[in-house]
């Protein structure tokens, strides 16, 4: 068995949740868990809380209907930008291909 990317992995970067209730979701997530409030799009039906300092990482919560069509719940595991440029040909040589890849910013991403 590969030891895969276990030491690169450093933790889960980001999550994203579908609510019936954004506005709820919002006073649950920041006034009884106390999770920082990084960006609001009421419009959207979207917000995004920071989990631990902002390095560490993010909740997005979508209200249900208005996550674009392509997008269902995922989460992103936390790993330093090197081992994400690295992990299509690793994960070639598993025999796994990616679905997508994009950089923004200082963020990189590999969708599977």
């Amino acid at each position: 068995m590969s030891d895969g990317f276990r030491n690169q992995i450093s933790g889960v970067y980001e999550t994203h949740l579908p609510v019936a209730n954004l506005a709820r979701a919002i006073t649950f997530y920041r006034d009884v868990l106390g999770l920082e409030l990084a960006r609001e799009f009421p419009e959207r039906g979207i917000a995004f809380f920071w989990v631990g300092d902002k390095t560490q990482g993010m909740l997005g919560l979508w209200q249900n209907g208005s996550a674009p069509m392509w997008m269902s719940s995922h989460f992103a595991f936390r790993m330093t930008k090197e081992a994400v440029l690295a992990a299509p040909d690793r994960l070639a040589a598993l025999g796994v291909a990616p679905l997508e890849r994009f950089s923004f910013n200082r963020f990189h991403t590999l969708r599977l």
